[in-house]
């Protein structure tokens, strides 16, 4: 019996050291990117909260035999550094507390801001490759300066500001004027 709970116990580590094991050897690939010049596109162009973008990537390059594209990695990440949003694919990992999406064949994949108030997300997007290479292109989308029409404001015109301050004199002196008047007499 107490050959049989150890063995569980070491199936059960194990069960948790396989997915940390290959989950690392992924994430230090993208490590060692390279910036590169495929197209990345992102629509809309502007960050707002609660949206859904189409993020598409673009690569007309030629490649080789030796040299195939493998995945796509994409993040999002906030300016902290932070993930943020949710990526729409199928496959997710986690590197490093950030979460990427896995693409295969497909170039294009939705991601969804989060509800908040964030001033910009950069998106990563990274190209792994047969020969273990890894090449990546950012794209940062900015929140939309807010617009806010202030409703008109109307100055009064000298003219007037001046005519009715003389009538306020006029109806303050004139009671006065009169007071003076039956005192003196």
């Amino acid at each position: 019996m107490a050959t049989f709970l150890f063995l569980v116990q070491l199936l059960f580590i194990g069960t948790l050291i396989v997915p940390a094991y290959t989950d690392t050897e992924k994430c230090t690939l993208l490590q060692n990117a390279t910036a590169s010049n495929f197209s990345v596109t992102v629509m809309p162009e502007a960050y707002k909260a609660n949206t859904t973008y189409l993020v598409t990537i673009r690569d007309d390059r030629n490649y080789n035999d030796s040299k195939n594209v493998t995945e796509y990695l994409l993040q999002a990440l906030s300016p902290q550094n932070y993930s943020i949003g949710e990526w729409d694919a199928v496959y997710k990992e986690n590197c490093s507390f950030i979460d990427t999406a896995i693409l295969n064949t497909t170039q294009a994949t939705n991601w969804t801001s989060p509800d908040g108030n964030i001033s910009s997300v950069v998106i990563r997007v990274y190209i792994a490759f047969t020969d273990k290479s890894v090449e990546f292109k950012t794209v940062t989308l900015n929140k939309e300066p807010e617009t806010t029409t202030a409703p008109p404001t109307t100055t009064p015109n000298s003219v007037s500001m001046v005519q009715s301050s003389s009538f306020f004199i006029a109806v303050v002196q004139l009671p006065l004027l009169l007071v003076t008047s039956k005192l003196l007499s």
